[in-house]
């Protein structure tokens, strides 16, 4: 067994090599403070019904990771996924992840209704079913790298059930847990936590801690698996009192009805819709115009730096795409940044005109534009 120091040095020596930098999330201002997504980190992602916290949760901690390391960076991380999906289905999933990736590579819009005809306003066209054919790449890559489980979870599937995946990672010598790569990071998804299956003699609330409880001890034995738990707020979160008493934004208390959940993990985001809420306004931001465009990213809680940062985000459900906004008295034509099109434009992409203290906003709860 080493002692404190050496692993102290241990890993001090692996962040100057670079071994310390996440795989990007598509949000650099979140990035400065979160550290990207890395390995042996807990994450989760909250917000009220039907905001898109699993298109969310898909886009910034799946997509973005795994599109970086097939664009050849970060190699050594060798990332997977092993997902709970109780909410939606592998082929939903799928569908999401694919719609991302047209819209980055052919700059085209296929909605998750259209992709399966639902629908006969919404049969898809032979253009896009030839585009979906073009990406049989893709989705082989998502073959390779996401496994899905649905139904019922319990405690006792969970275990079971990583223990058996973890196996194709590594082996347990003696308690230990000795990954074939030290630097890979396995995401392991539950979507969500609201949906697991209570066992016998237990409440509902007791196995998410339980399994939360399981979660925090894979992270710290095997220190490749990262826990993505996405949780649905308490439903006092909007409650017209709270509402009354202009406390619509989101806050660690949304989450007290899931026990442990909160304190177990290490980065806690949650989303905010004020359209959701029927404001016109929020931040100076023309809600009005940006509807459901708009969607504010709280970084609540970051054991290993700032907390407390608001990330204005633009929402685009067709292509399943987000993407920082400028900041509202940059903003002259509201009506651009309600489509995804001005993402297409790679000057602005690429351009240094939005800067983290644009959009970055510290302290949101007390933070006037």
């Amino acid at each position: 067994m080493i002692s404190g120091r050496e692993e102290l040095f241990q890993l001090i020596e692996e962040g100057r090599r670079g071994s310390n930098i996440g795989l990007t999330i598509g949000s650099p201002k979140l990035e400065t403070y979160m550290d990207g997504f890395l390995p042996g980190t807990s994450y989760l992602i909250g917000a009220q019904s039907g905001v898109g916290k699993s298109t969310y949760m898909l886009w910034a901690l799946v997509y973005q990771p795994l599109i970086q390391f097939l664009n050849g960076e970060n190699v050594e991380r060798d990332p997977h996924w092993i997902m709970f999906n109780l909410e939606m289905t592998r082929s939903q999933i799928y569908a999401k992840l694919l719609s991302m990736y047209i819209f980055d590579q052919y700059g085209e819009q296929i909605r998750f209704k259209e992709m399966f005809s639902r629908g006969k306003d919404t049969m898809l066209s032979d253009e896009h079913y030839s585009l979906i054919q073009e990406c049989g790449h893709f989705i082989g890559v998502l073959d390779e790298r996401i496994v899905c489980y649905d139904g019922s979870l319990t405690e006792e599937k969970y275990v079971k059930t990583m223990d058996k995946e973890l196996k194709r990672f590594g082996y347990w010598d003696n308690g230990v847990y000795v990954p074939n790569n030290p630097k890979q990071i396995i995401g392991v998804v539950i979507d969500h936590m609201s949906l697991v299956k209570a066992s016998a003699g237990r409440q509902k609330k007791d196995e998410m801690d339980a399994i939360s409880r399981a979660s925090v001890v894979l992270r710290n034995t095997t220190k490749i698996v990262s826990p993505i738990h996405v949780a649905q707020f308490n439903r006092s979160s909007g409650s017209d009192e709270r509402l009354k008493q202009s406390l619509q934004e989101p806050t660690s208390n949304d989450f007290k009805d899931s026990g442990s959940l909160y304190e177990d993990s290490q980065v806690v985001l949650a989303l905010h819709s004020p359209q959701k809420l029927k404001q016109t306004t929020y931040k100076k931001y023309d809600i009005k115009t940006l509807e459901q465009s708009f969607l504010a990213v709280f970084l609540l809680k970051s054991r290993f730096g700032t907390s407390d940062i608001l990330v204005p985000m633009g929402f685009y459900g067709d292509c399943s795409h987000y993407a920082e906004l400028p900041k509202p008295d940059e903003i002259f034509d509201y009506e651009k940044y309600k489509y995804p099109d001005w993402l297409l434009d790679q000057s602005l992409r690429s351009s240094d005109n939005i800067k983290k203290e644009d959009t970055c906003i510290k302290n949101p709860s007390k933070f006037v534009l």
